[in-house]
């Protein structure tokens, strides 16, 4: 189950950083939404596993009970992700209104002359 989630979480990565190379705006914005999803499976990969555990359990006595600290972590990090996400996709947009370009080569100044 590691292992899986060890690819999962570099393809992510991966996926996060190209689509974070692009020049469109759109695309780096979308990337940067990739990596906020990587890094909350990471956030969770890093619960104490035991053998034969599937999810990060405490043992109080005869109970287990299931580790409430990652899951309030998470969940902090999927809302900050989705308001990083929304103010960026509300910039990129007052951006294209104004200038009327989606791409961050034009609006450095560097045209391509293709």
């Amino acid at each position: 189950m590691n292992l899986i989630l060890l690819l999962v979480i570099g393809f992510l990565v991966f996926i996060g950083t190209y689509m974070i190379l692009s020049v469109n705006l759109i695309r780096i914005v979308i990337g940067i939404s990739i990596y906020t999803h990587a890094g909350n499976l990471i956030i969770m990969s890093m619960g104490q596993y035991g053998p034969g555990m599937s999810e990060a359990l405490i043992k109080g006595g005869h109970q287990h009970f299931v580790d409430p600290l990652l899951q309030a972590i998470v969940l902090t990090a999927i809302v900050i992700g989705f308001g990083m996400t929304a103010f960026l996709l509300v910039l990129i947009y007052r951006t294209y209104r104004v200038t009327k370009e989606d791409e961050i080569n034009v609006l450095r100044g560097e045209e391509d002359n293709e």
